[in-house]
């Protein structure tokens, strides 16, 4: 895979480098404004905006001077109501309109809402199985994402380290250019310069067992796995590090319960949303938040981000860039069988809503299954049998 990532984008990244060349342009993050009204043959459009005159403007207004000239234009301009320039406006459009255009010219033309802009249609697939040789996971991904699904079986253990442990009970600085994880929290928080341009942050706040470019920072232990959960004031602040790399992102947690989410409250996301789509280096940090977030007690934000990722980028196309990195690897975090399923399928209807030219309906969401009871370690004889998968 082309990589068009620079060396010190990747410091945020795990060692094998995952997403590299997600910055790719997806097709349908331009926007179609409203057709314009066509205008007769042989008359100019004026092309410019603003309150000033354009020179096509001035032109006209000496031209107004000279009557047999404005005899000329006034041939030239049929009203509205004449039937003979009725009838050169639906000879003008000789090709039939799509949806999306057909769905744009019954707006109104007075307003221009985000409603009422046309997308290009989406020709991205999500594919059901998770067995599809068509994705686009190369071998080495597919192993990476396999190993952190079944925990790091492999993984070396060394029960002298404990510095993802003393970093999150308050007692560590971060390397290099560094703090204590309370006072990252207190002062970074908003410091949206800092977040983006430091490159060795990440790796504290959301460690994995695996090694990353920080080389300041340790692989996070299995025991240390267990002692952060114990630790009630650890684990809290694990989740505010989730939130304080949402606000970097243009979100809000609103229920820490249930992970959903929405824009941040002012017009920052606006700005923060920008940010998120042009930055590929992003979206190899939201791959490591969204591992770590699955180490520990937190599986459960996955699919409200996720889904909240994908309405963005397809309904409300303010971050189509994120699309096929949404696709590749952050839903490939999901531990559950089915809910990565169930997500796919939901990217599926938005893009049928969108390539239809509509919006889903405000009822539409994406709803995460319910965990599946646990498989009794006897079962009777008479007991159905259950697949693997429905107990995943």
């Amino acid at each position: 895979m082309a990589s068009n990532v620079s060396p010190a984008a990747m410091d945020c990244s795990n060692d094998t480098g995952t997403e590299l060349g997600t910055n790719v342009q997806i097709p349908g993050g331009e926007k179609k404004i409203l057709p314009e009204e066509p205008q007769p043959t042989g008359e100019p459009q004026n092309t410019e905006m603003g309150c000033g005159l354009t020179k096509s403007d001035e032109s006209s207004d000496h031209e107004n001077d000279n009557p047999r000239k404005q005899q000329k234009i006034e041939q030239k301009k049929p009203k509205a109501n004449d039937h003979a320039f009725q009838q050169s406006k639906s000879t003008t459009i000789s090709q039939p309109m799509s949806a999306d255009e057909n769905e744009a010219r019954n707006q109104s033309p007075n307003r221009v809402t985000r409603a009422s802009v046309a997308l290009s249609k989406l020709n991205i697939k999500f594919e059901d199985s998770d067995d599809d040789e068509n994705s686009s996971h190369f071998s080495w991904a597919k192993r990476d994402i396999a190993e952190y699904r079944s925990n790091y079986p492999d993984s070396q253990q060394n029960k002298s380290v404990n510095d993802n442990y003393k970093f999150y009970t308050n007692k560590m600085f971060s390397h290099p250019d560094g703090d204590l994880i309370d006072n990252i929290h207190k002062y970074w928080w908003g410091d949206y310069h800092r977040l983006e341009m430091h490159h060795g942050y990440i790796q504290w706040l959301f460690p994995l067992q695996e090694r990353g470019l920080n080389w300041s920072a340790e692989k996070l232990q299995k025991h240390e796995i267990d002692l952060i959960k114990r630790d009630g004031e650890a684990l809290k602040r694990i989740l505010k590090s989730y939130e304080l790399m949402l606000d970097f992102y243009g979100f809000q947690l609103i229920d820490n319960t249930t992970g959903e989410l929405r824009r941040s409250s002012d017009d920052s996301y606006e700005e923060r949303f920008r940010n998120l789509n042009l930055s590929s280096h992003n979206y190899l940090r939201i791959t490591r938040i969204l591992k770590c977030l699955g180490e520990f007690d937190y599986e459960y934000l996955k699919f409200p981000f996720l889904a909240k990722i994908l309405f963005e980028s397809i309904t409300e196309n303010t971050l189509p860039n994120c699309l096929r990195s949404c696709r590749d690897y952050w839903i490939e975090t999901l531990r559950s069988r089915e809910e990565r399923r169930t997500i796919r399928r939901y990217a599926k209807e938005l893009l049928e809503y969108r390539n239809k030219g509509i919006r889903p309906p405000k009822s539409h969401r994406a709803e995460r299954p319910q965990a599946a009871p646990k498989q009794r370690r006897k079962s009777s004889s008479k007991a159905t049998t259950r697949s693997t998968d429905d107990l995943r």
